[in-house]
C-alpha cells in the first residue's frame, strides 16, 4: 500500500467483499495463469499476517472496523486498505478460517490502481488479500 496514493486505500472503505474473487476455482485459475492481469476490488495490504489478522478481526467487526483494527495494531495508516487494482496472481499462501467464513491468503503483484474510474499505473508492488472460499454450511 505505500506505493499506492491514500485516496485508492479511503475511497473505497465502503465496499464489504473480501478481496479479487469467490470461489476456489477461481483462485486455482489465478494461480494457474499468473502471467494474466486481473482487476478487483478489495483489502489489500502490506503483509501477509497483516491481512491474516483482517480476515480474523472480520468476525468481530465491519471491514472498515477491522481495518482501522490491524492499521492501528501496526502502526502504519496505510497498512491495509481496499482499493480497485490490476494485478498478477501470485502464490497461495494459506487459508483463515472464521465465523464469516474461509479464505486463501494470496500474495499479488499491483500493476495499476483505479482512483474515481480513472486507472493509474503504478511501479509494481507486491501486496496480499483474501479471497473468500465458497463452502457449504452444515
Amino acid at each position: 500500500m505505500r506505493s499506492m496514493s491514500a485516496t485508492i486505500a479511503l475511497a473505497m472503505l465502503a465496499a464489504g467483499a473480501l478481496a479479487t474473487a469467490s470461489r476456489a476455482d477461481e483462485l486455482a485459475s489465478l494461480e494457474q495463469d499468473s502471467g494474466q492481469v486481473h482487476i478487483g476490488t478489495g483489502v489489500i495490504c502490506d503483509t501477509q499476517d497483516e491481512v491474516t489478522s483482517f480476515v480474523r478481526s472480520m468476525g468481530e467487526h465491519d471491514p472498515g472496523g477491522a481495518l482501522q483494527k490491524v492499521n492501528r495494531e501496526s502502526q502504519n495508516p496505510m497498512a491495509c486498505g481496499m482499493a480497485t487494482v490490476a494485478f498478477h496472481a501470485g502464490k497461495k499462501l494459506g487459508e483463515v478460517r472464521t465465523t464469516k467464513g474461509s479464505f486463501n491468503i494470496v500474495q499479488i503483484e499491483i500493476v495499476a490502481g483505479s482512483v474515481n474510474g480513472e486507472w493509474r499505473m503504478v511501479p509494481h508492488r507486491t501486496q496480499f488479500t483474501a479471497v473468500a472460499m465458497e463452502g457449504y454450511d452444515i
